[in-house]
């Protein structure tokens, strides 16, 4: 698993820079902000950057030496339940949703327009003129575990790490500028688990309702890794698991990562 300094960085630096808002805000304290809620529900909004072994060219995607990915987008619903009187630690489940996407303006990467196997099929060793595009989904759902700076004001900072399934498949289009035709082809759903760690802020604006950001870290491929072939026309299958015998590129492991920034909103229910 390799994950690279600049994403070490951001994570310590967002974790100092959460912590420190308790002694940095000064504000005037009402009756719920000094009493924390019982349960907190989070609906937030994600961008989300794709990190090396998932960000790469369209056409690399056909190499295995990435997933072809440029950007994501994304939407994550959190319910936390608070176990202690000062509001620290919160238990939770979350579930969620990821888009990556893609596109080429000048490359069709297979000509004849029919996949018959994967991988080691022959059609995709060469390119023609045309337009292609990716689309990646990771659909989620983990449970974890959050510690929450609590102080007594209205910005609760916190760190969180969940573990759960993730569920992957995707489609790629291609259009040739010989037949003028969009052709659709098939990741199939793969199956995984994976790990997110995060850090963030809650603000409670009234009694019941606030906001909510942060940054989260993800690795949704850590385990159940598969490679296998397909003769279905035009499937693919997700290949994250080094096997040389099926395709001399598949050296080794693929793993999926990717830096997710969110803003959202937070309800505040019940209190301690």
């Amino acid at each position: 698993m390799k994950i690279t300094k600049f994403t070490i960085l951001l994570i310590l630096v967002s974790v100092i820079v959460v912590g420190s808002l308790q002694s940095q805000v000064k504000t005037k304290t009402t009756s719920y902000w000094k009493k924390s809620a019982a349960f907190i529900i989070e609906w937030n909004f994600s961008y989300s950057q794709p990190l090396p072994n998932m960000s790469g060219e369209m056409g690399e995607q056909f190499t295995f030496k990435n997933y072809g990915v440029k950007t994501g987008f994304g939407s994550q619903i959190y319910f936390k339940l608070v176990t202690d009187k000062k509001g620290k630690i919160r238990p939770y489940m979350t579930l969620g949703y990821d888009l990556f996407l893609a596109n080429d303006n000048n490359t069709a990467y297979i000509p004849g327009n029919v996949l018959t196997q994967w991988p080691n099929d022959p059609a995709v060793a060469t390119t023609t003129p045309g337009k292609s595009k990716m689309y990646l989904h990771n659909f989620s759902a983990a449970v974890g575990f959050e510690y929450a700076f609590y102080n007594k004001t209205k910005w609760t900072p916190y760190t969180n790490f969940d573990f759960g399934l993730n569920m992957i498949f995707g489609t790629y289009k291609q259009t040739p500028n010989s037949t003028g035709q969009e052709v659709s082809y098939t990741y199939k759903n793969a199956p995984r688990l994976g790990l997110g760690l995060g850090a963030g802020v809650n603000g409670r604006l009234t009694k019941n309702f606030g906001v909510s950001f942060g940054v989260k870290y993800k690795l949704p491929n850590l385990l159940l890794k598969d490679s296998k072939q397909s003769t279905e026309v035009n499937k693919l299958y997700i290949n994250d698991k080094e096997d040389v015998a099926l395709s001399p590129n598949l050296s080794k492991d693929r793993n999926m990562m990717y830096l997710q920034i969110y803003v959202g909103a937070t309800f505040f229910i019940g209190k301690k």
